[in-house]
């Protein structure tokens, strides 16, 4: 054997064995890498689940904390009880809670909450050393941020979070809210829901570990996260995806060496035989027995044609030629096959010389083969038969087109998906069945209406058959069709240019998918961000964004308009007394009101809690205000049920004009608001329009009202009238008895209206101040009378709700009356049904209070409110005065007097003495008579006039008269 040939023997296997062993190593390291990639993806995968849940869960403890907070009432008999309530509720909500307590300023625990079946071991807390010592928390400060401590039970070893904050920081005397977590109990239960023991993990805070599991691997697929916000907390979390116990990528490596290495060896032996056939045998294996066909040569002989010779292909593929006794002739090869006309071919061959060729399928046992490529050339005197198995490749193409098959009834079935085909000039040639789904049409119609079908394209629709026109793949777009019936589809289609070798595009392709349900949800979602939920109308947001629009094309000169601002009157006293239920469906009612009055280009909104806003494009002032006296009508005129209670509610709107010397957007609102308020002060229920040119009194705007009110409460400026309240009987006449009534100078000589300047002390929480004042002045002054005290019968004082709450105040109240040398009977205070149902319990005990001490109470505006018997059942007042708004009418309107005769007759029944309000004429003095009404107070009966005119008069006479 030559050293050349015997070289190629050993150094081909061996470069041949390198070769696979390089390739089976290569591919375990990229095995193993790829597993290690995957378990850091799996393992970050589960952090970012694991930080968003740790996160949720102490975004919602520390909101529904605030809530609580937040709704902590101001004034409450018993504000443990209320707690209880509220932190049991809290607890079946929320999950997690191993206590919830509130303390005093200095941490003493006032009352603490656990959950249902847990024992007080369980908060985290340590237990006293004795029974007597208070349990206290470590030191809290007063401060709005909430404070967060990590604990450890010496008990259980769990670690335990103390989360907590001042309840109001400008109360500081109501304490703090704490709550205590089991670290160790809500981390065990979430993350035994996300991690599987397939992982290792550890959560730290600081240095305290708690929560690990399992054993680190340090092959660089630990995944940390920092910055878990817990409750205040910062944790920090370490996880790893275990690797398997076998390593896929090792084995395939070795298992590749040792089939590397078996290859060789086979290889080797193959080409050390082939080595060894002598030149002249391996010339006749390459002639003969190399190829793939089977050879067989023929030669004529009686009419037909005798087996020559054949290769080793021919006897494998037909193995009955080796059976000497059969006939090997070629008209029985073919009939052997079933193809006995193929013998008359032969002879044209034979006789012509042309060649043959053609593809012929065997249904015979034997031979393997099931198609077969023949081809028949003559060659000299004889004829050369090649016989080829292609078996192999019809079966191949077979399976092509049932594998085509099953791609076009995939593409048929594909939901809310289709395939398409489109030209380079954008016309569609075919489109998979999926679109018949989607919009009722087929395919041919599509493809032959597309464009008239065609109802909205993407306003980039140019920049995409640009980018298609240069090769480049465009971004997905949408287009809008119309079906038969009229319904819009949208579908996003996903464009690839085909191009040929020189860049030429050829065809447009791609998968196209209906998202008219996605289009209709994200536009439900636009819709809930600018609408409130509660009234479907546009909300503050989008109201803002509106008013934004309207006044820059104001002030281009495009536009005018009108904006009017409005706020429900007496809507707080239907959401105290029946709750949020019963003034949400107000809220719901009286913006259709609203809405049945106003057409599609008038913007109607709700921008507050009972706050609405209007705008008016281009229309004028005057068309406006002619709306809006049919909005006020139909809100008087409207009355709020719920369940057995009778509510009347009324619309103050305030009303400005925007133009082009309109400031901006929140000076608009704020000057309307302005005027909205000024409309509660007139009365209620009724527009005010905002004058820019600043006519009228300074004093009617807010800030200056509010700002004289603070002056008289620090330097005592307010002044003190009256006005009588007088027997409607004759024989009843005896001593003097009269209300007082507050007035506030303006600096100017003239009077604030207490319409104006009350309201406002009501909403800034300074009535309880001037409250004081009225009591303590009112006392001075007829203490400084003695001649008059002795003719006065009563005095009425107004207190206000405020007051009520306030035990500071009470006590205050107490001590002047006690001081005074004022009689205690002859001391009448007035509070309004309003202030005392919201305040039942406040309003009972200052009633009890100062009446132990000798004092009386009228119950004020009786009817106005809830209408309730019940309530002047529980209270122990002395005096009703009837509603003045059924009163000035009463008597001309029936359903007025008779709501008046049955407020006489149920007071009287229980024992009270009556006083009607608002009496301005004699029919209404009759009528009062008529129904034995023990008092009345108005214009016809004396008007309001100084305190002191009142004590230096002697003409009582008169002066009831004046």
């Amino acid at each position: 054997m030559p050293e050349r040939k015997k070289s190629r023997v050993y150094l081909l296997p061996f470069m041949l064995f390198l070769l696979l062993s390089l390739l089976f190593v290569a591919a375990g390291f990229y095995l193993i890498n790829d597993e290690r990639q995957s378990r850091i993806s799996k393992a970050t995968s589960l952090a970012s689940q694991l930080k968003n849940s740790l996160e949720l869960f102490s975004a919602e403890r520390r909101q529904a904390m605030i809530s609580l907070m937040q709704t902590w009432p101001a004034f409450s008999p018993n504000e443990i009880d209320w707690f209880n309530v509220q932190a049991v509720s809290l607890m079946n909500i929320q999950h997690g809670y191993t206590s919830l307590s509130v303390t005093d300023r200095s941490g003493k625990i006032r009352w603490m909450t656990i959950p249902e079946g847990q024992g007080a071991e369980a908060t985290g807390f340590a237990k006293p050393e004795r029974k007597e010592s208070p349990l206290r928390l470590p030191s809290l400060h007063l401060s709005d941020d909430f404070q967060s401590m990590l604990v450890r039970s010496q008990t259980s070893g769990h670690y335990f979070l103390v989360y907590a904050r001042a309840i109001s920081t400008q109360e500081p005397e109501l304490g703090y809210l704490v709550a205590t977590f089991d670290v160790s109990e809500i981390l065990d239960a979430m993350v035994g829901e996300l991690v599987g023991p397939q992982f290792n993990f550890m959560i730290r805070d600081i240095d305290a570990h708690l929560l690990e599991a399992g054993d680190f691997a340090d092959d660089g697929s630990i995944v940390e996260t920092g910055n878990i916000a817990f409750l205040g907390r910062n944790w920090s979390l370490q996880i790893q995806s275990r690797p398997a116990r076998f390593d896929a990528g090792w084995l395939l490596g070795a298992a590749g060496v040792l089939m590397s290495l078996l290859v060789s060896w086979i290889f080797h032996k193959q080409l050390k035989g082939a080595v060894r056939l002598s030149v002249s045998q391996k010339r006749y294996q390459i002639a003969s027995e190399a190829g793939l066909d089977a050879l067989m040569i023929y030669q004529p002989a009686s009419g037909g044609f005798v087996l020559l010779e054949a290769n080793t292909v021919s006897y494998e593929l037909f193995p009955s030629l080796k059976n000497r006794q059969l006939p090997h002739t070629l008209h029985y090869l073919m009939a052997f096959l079933g193809h006995p006309e193929l013998t008359t071919a032969a002879k044209e061959v034979s006789d012509s010389g042309v060649p043959y060729e053609t593809y012929v399928k065997v249904d015979t046992d034997a031979t393997a083969a099931g198609w077969l490529k023949i081809q028949m050339v003559k060659a000299g005197e004889t004829l050369a038969l090649t016989m080829r198995d292609v078996s192999e490749r019809f079966r191949a193409q077979i399976d092509l087109k049932k594998s085509e098959e099953r791609y076009r009834r995939l593409l048929d079935n594909m939901q809310r998906h289709f395939v398409y085909t489109r030209t380079p000039d954008h016309r569609f040639v075919f489109v998979s069945a999926g679109l018949s789904v989607i919009t009722g049409l087929s395919a041919d119609e599509f493809c032959e209406q597309s464009a008239s079908l065609t109802y909205r394209v993407p306003d980039n629709i140019h920049a995409v058959t640009d980018a298609i026109a240069k090769g480049v793949k465009p971004e997905p777009y949408l287009v809008h069709y119309q079906g038969k019936d009229g319904e819009i589809f949208v579908i996003e289609f996903t464009d690839t240019p085909v191009c040929d070798d020189n860049g030429k595009l050829i065809a447009v392709e791609g998968i196209a998918r209906d998202v008219t349900k996605e289009q209709a949800l994200q536009e439900e979602v636009v819709f809930q961000a600018s609408h409130d939920q509660l009234t479907g109308l546009v909300n503050r947001y989008a109201f803002d964004n509106e008013l934004h629009v309207l006044l820059e094309s104001v002030k281009r000169g495009e536009q005018t308009g009108v904006m009017c601002f409005i706020d429900m009157d007496r809507f707080k006293l239907v959401n105290d007394s029946c709750g949020h239920p019963a003034g949400d469906r107000l809220l719901k009612e009286v913006a259709g009101i609203f809405a049945r009055h106003l057409t599609e280009n008038e913007l109607l909104a709700r921008i507050g809690g009972d706050e609405f806003c209007i705008i008016f494009s281009n229309q004028t002032l005057k068309a406006v205000t002619v709306k809006l006296d049919e909005i006020i009508r139909a809100v008087s005129e409207y009355r709020f049920i719920y369940e057995d209670r009778l509510f009347y509610v009324g619309a103050s709107i305030g009303v400005i004009s925007i133009d082009q010397n309109s400031g901006s957007a929140a000076e608009l609102i704020q000057a309307a608001d302005n005027a909205c308020y000024q409309a509660k002060y007139q009365g209620r229920n009724r527009y005010v329009v905002h004058q820019p040119d600043g006519c009228g009194s300074g004093l009617n705007k807010e800030s200056s009202v509010l700002h004289a009110l603070q002056r008289a409460i620090q330097h005592g400026l307010f002044e003190l009238h009256s006005q009588s309240i007088v027997p409607m009987h004759k024989e009843e006449q005896a001593l003097e008895h009269y209300e007082i009534l507050l007035r506030l100078p303006d600096g100017n000589g003239g009077l604030i209206s207490p319409a104006l300047f009350i309201p406002l002390a009501e909403r800034h929480g300074l009535m309880n101040q001037v409250d004081g004042w009225v009591v303590d002045r009112t006392l001075s002054v007829l203490e400084a009378h003695p001649a008059h005290l002795e003719r006065l019968g009563k005095v009425a004082i107004n207190l206000s709700g405020l007051t009520l709450g306030d035990p500071s105040r009470l006590a205050g109240i107490v001590d002047r009356v006690m001081r005074s040398i004022v009689p205690a009977h002859k001391i009448c205070f007035e509070i309004t049904e309003t202030a005392a149902v919201t305040n039942i319990n406040a309003a009972r005990h200052f009633i009890e209070t100062l009446r132990s001490k000798g004092c009386l109470f009228a119950l004020d505006d009786f009817g106005a409110g809830m209408s309730s018997f019940t309530y002047l059942k529980n209270l122990e007042v002395d005096f009703v005065k009837i509603d003045g708004s059924f009163v000035k009418n009463m008597a001309r309107d029936s359903i007025d007097h008779e709501t008046v005769k049955a407020i006489s007759a149920i007071a009287q029944s229980m024992g009270k003495k009556t006083i009607a309000e608002f009496v301005t004429d004699q029919a209404t003095c009759d009528a009062l008579r008529e129904l034995n009404v023990d008092y009345g107070q108005g214009f016809a009966l004396g008007k309001p006039l100084p305190l002191m005119n009142r004590l230096h008069t002697r003409d009582n006479v008169n002066l009831l008269r004046a």
